[in-house]
């Protein structure tokens, strides 16, 4: 059984919203870590370390340290990487252990590619999920391929040179600066259903087109998309754009 606590670790950890970095002494004695040794952790780990800054700390009695302190958004990454057995606080090693399990499966439904079971310990098999845990498994897949569509996008927008011919399809173009020309396609065709969707409601529409990929064709990752779904999804979404655009349906194969 995986228990909710109401008031997790990142919580427990009483971390001031108004600050942009935290003393790593702070967060160690709040799990009753040894100081000396998760500051030379975070000095060794390659991206911990390379946020930290040596930082003038305020005290209880009105005077300041220079204290090693983290960017408060690695906070949790930093987590992920305590050691339980070195938790002396005997309160943080079950919400450090609950917190440890979920940040291993939220990675996992970020960047798993498609096809691979959600793995995740919190939910049912699908053929067993009630309403609560159906919510979560799609909605996980909708954020994980919001985020691809934002970072995909984001190198679709960047400068590159047309060496491709005049002839060449416009996503072959843009996708050679992509190691995955399908995935490039398909954020390509979202984009263009979305945004022209959105001009005539007003509204943000990617939502309803990540949601129809995932609730048509099961879709959690533009990663290693099989070609068949790819072809499905392709359609489905230019058929789409056919009707936003007033476009008769194509003749039927004869």
């Amino acid at each position: 059984m995986i228990w909710f606590y109401a008031e997790d670790i990142v919580a427990w950890l009483e971390l001031d919203p108004n600050q942009a970095y935290v003393p790593v002494a702070e967060l160690a004695a709040r799990l009753g870590l040894t100081v000396a040794k998760e500051e030379r952790r975070v000095r060794a780990h390659g991206q911990l370390g390379a946020a930290a800054r040596r930082l003038a700390v305020a005290t209880d009695e009105g005077d300041s340290l220079v204290r090693l302190c983290l960017k408060i958004e690695l906070v949790p990454l930093w987590l992920t990487t305590v050691d339980l057995g070195e938790v002396s606080e005997a309160a943080a090693q079950a919400r450090l252990a609950l917190f440890q399990r979920e940040a291993a499966s939220a990675l996992w439904q970020a960047f798993r590619p498609q096809g691979f079971d959600s793995g995740d310990l919190l939910v049912a098999p699908r053929q067993h999920q009630d309403h609560a845990e159906q919510a979560y498994v799609g909605s996980m897949a909708v954020a994980a391929m919001a985020r691809q569509q934002m970072l995909l996008e984001r190198q679709l927008n960047a400068p590159h040179d047309d060496d491709l011919g005049p002839s060449a399809e416009p996503w072959a173009t843009q996708a050679r600066m992509l190691d995955d020309p399908a995935a490039t396609r398909l954020a390509q065709t979202v984009r263009k259903v979305a945004r022209t969707l959105g001009e005539r409601t007003r509204r943000n529409e990617y939502w309803g087109a990540l949601s129809g990929l995932f609730r048509n064709f099961g879709l959690a990752s533009y990663r290693r998309m099989p070609a068949g779904r790819l072809h499905e999804a392709l359609e489905w979404l230019e058929r789409w754009y056919g009707d936003l655009m007033g476009e008769p349906e194509p003749p039927p194969d004869i």
